[in-house]
């Protein structure tokens, strides 16, 4: 038999396990619903910006300063994901938590501004991660390295956000639950051997079909008259013949 699947058979496949694929579908999507709704917690993200190094115009000595920024730059975000300002932190705010997973730093190119972002299911817990790190990070700096030219600029005003929605969830939820419906579906075809119509008979043997039998069709069951009671009784029997009793 060719294993090759064309559009057509694709689609009887499809139509012949609609039932599979719509439980399937059903069971992977309710889940996905329970799972955002009451096992997944939101995931919220509190973004600190310090600014290294000051704001001027260009001079004779831009070069030099640019080069002084860099390495400035450079040291800080080393300082910022340091053991040295982690631990400090988690200390401070006494948490065990893996602070090198939550905490990403950005910084563009040719740009003095460092982004803190914080990523944590309780969005109090995240802003103030995110301030204790940026004002440690800071504070050592002006203590050990005497750099005054670093500062934070959001201090006091840090808004943490929700990373991600709901909607997006569910959306991602009812396409992979489609998929896995049809992937089921596409499995039970493949593992049933079950010759399902003629045409396979005959693509099997290389042979013509002439007929077909139904062997589905429902057995009469006789109806069973007794005269001395006057009463009707059916009765299951192999036979199709009436007896009468």
């Amino acid at each position: 038999m060719d294993d090759r699947m064309n559009i057509k058979k694709f689609l009887q496949v499809l139509k012949r396990r609609f039932k599979t694929i719509t439980l399937t579908f059903l069971c992977f999507f309710l889940f996905t619903i329970i799972a955002c709704l009451f096992i997944i917690k939101p995931t919220y993200e509190a973004t600190s910006t310090i600014l290294v190094g000051k704001l001027e115009g260009t001079g004779a000595g831009q070069g030099a300063g640019q080069g002084e920024i860099s390495m400035l730059l450079a040291s800080t975000m080393d300082l910022l994901k340091s053991p040295i300002v982690l631990n400090e932190v988690k200390t401070k705010m006494n948490i065990t938590t893996d602070l090198e997973e939550e905490v990403s730093l950005q910084n563009n190119k040719n740009s003095q501004i460092i982004n803190i972002l914080v990523r944590d299911h309780d969005p109090d817990v995240a802003k103030e991660i995110a301030q204790n790190i940026s004002s440690t990070a800071v504070t050592f700096m002006m203590e050990s390295f005497n750099v005054g030219d670093v500062q934070v600029l959001n201090a006091t005003d840090i808004e943490p956000e929700e990373v991600g929605s709901l909607a997006l969830n569910l959306g991602i939820g009812f396409v992979v639950s489609m998929f896995l419906g049809v992937g089921v579906a596409m499995l039970r075809e493949d593992l049933d051997d079950a010759i399902k119509h003629s045409k396979e008979v005959e693509e099997l043997i290389g042979l013509p079909v002439l007929g077909t039998i139904n062997l589905k069709q429902k057995m009469r069951v006789p109806i069973l008259i007794d005269e001395r009671t006057q009463g009707r009784r059916t009765v299951k029997s192999k036979s199709r013949r009436e007896v009468r009793v």
